[in-house]
């Protein structure tokens, strides 16, 4: 053959990188966008658990002091928990003094409000609001 007249093309080596290069970036894409779906439906999941949650501190609130405790289901994924009590400081907490609130007349007293929501199947997740708030003595 005279150098004039090459081949032109690709050999088969060339054309066997080229695809294993594709493969690789083919790969990591389809991991990344997998990546991207999963992170999407778990930040769904905790927008609408923290609306269940809000949902439910707010019907808490709105009733008198309710004391106790209430579960229920929120469609098929989500369960939530809520309960009242008698809020009780810490006695190591700088924010109150020894006798904790005091209220002369005894006519109101603190509550602490906690409402839990929790889903999933195999990686459980829970999302916690709480909140202390006065109400009327019973």
């Amino acid at each position: 053959m005279s150098p004039e007249r090459r081949q032109c093309g690709f050999s088969l080596l060339e054309v066997i990188v080229a695809l294993a290069v594709l493969g690789i970036c083919v790969t990591v894409i389809l991991q990344i966008m997998s990546a991207v779906t999963t992170a999407a439906r778990v930040t769904d999941d905790y927008a609408q658990a923290l609306s269940i949650a809000e949902t439910r501190m707010a019907l808490l609130v709105a009733q008198d002091n309710p004391i106790g405790m209430d579960t229920g289901k929120a469609g098929d994924l989500f369960r939530w928990n809520s309960q009242v009590s008698e809020y009780q400081p810490a006695m190591d907490n700088p924010l109150f003094n020894n006798s904790g609130f005091t209220d002369p007349e005894n006519i109101y007293r603190a509550y602490h409000y906690q409402v839990t929501v929790s889903w999933g199947g195999y990686r459980k997740r829970q999302l916690e609001l709480s909140t202390v708030r006065l109400g009327v003595a019973p």
